[in-house]
């Protein structure tokens, strides 16, 4: 049977993560997923260059580099070079062979800029593309709650994430439930070519 391939591309602290974990409750088979946060916690932190505490930028890296956002303040965003865009290109690239390879996918993408935009259009070929969207107040109130992220990185990711993408679905997290919006795009999954053979 062919494999599926759902990518969710939304900001940080929207609430991908939540609704991967339901989708793989109400997969028939096996979901396994991914994502870009899997690939900046493998990083090594000698490879990342954050701005310093008097306010001077961060310099320069192959790796990345946390750099002001555009959204409302804190606005944090990484900016990442040469090296870490080889990694997500070839993270891409084995993404859609373990799709082609029979593995059902769902990867928690946060596009960020062009580069990863383009590998992932050209890589994730045939998938299932969502939008995952939130309000920017509730977006910074949740990241704050969870204390686990990089203040600022919610606000900054929003500002960009969604920029030049076209989605065959868009969700709304910032009241609807996670198991809701599960049921959506599980949904669409199953009326779509993605997952002929599944249903």
């Amino acid at each position: 049977m062919p494999a599926s391939l759902i990518v969710l591309n939304g900001p940080s602290s929207s609430g991908k993560s939540t609704i991967a974990r339901e989708m793989q409750r109400l997969w028939p088979r096996p979901l396994w997923t991914t994502g870009l946060d899997v690939l900046i916690a493998g990083w090594p932190t000698s490879f990342v260059e954050v701005p310093a505490d008097d306010g001077t930028s961060a310099l320069a890296s192959t790796g990345i580099r946390i750099v002001p956002g555009d959204g409302p303040p804190p606005s944090w965003i990484p900016e990442f070079g040469s090296d870490f865009h080889n990694l997500t290109r070839v993270a891409h690239e084995a993404w859609s062979r373990m799709s082609r390879g029979g593995v059902d996918l769902l990867i928690d993408h946060v596009i960020l800029d062009a580069t990863l935009r383009e590998q992932a259009r050209s890589s994730l070929v045939g998938a299932l593309w969502v939008g995952v969207t939130c309000d920017v107040d509730e977006l910074v109130r949740r990241e704050a709650e969870r204390g686990d992220r990089y203040v600022g990185f919610a606000s900054g990711s929003s500002a960009v994430v969604h920029e030049a993408m076209n989605y065959d679905l868009t969700v709304d997290t910032t009241v609807a439930s996670p198991e809701a919006l599960a049921r959506q795009i599980f949904d669409a999954s199953m009326s779509s070519n993605i997952v002929d053979g599944l249903s």
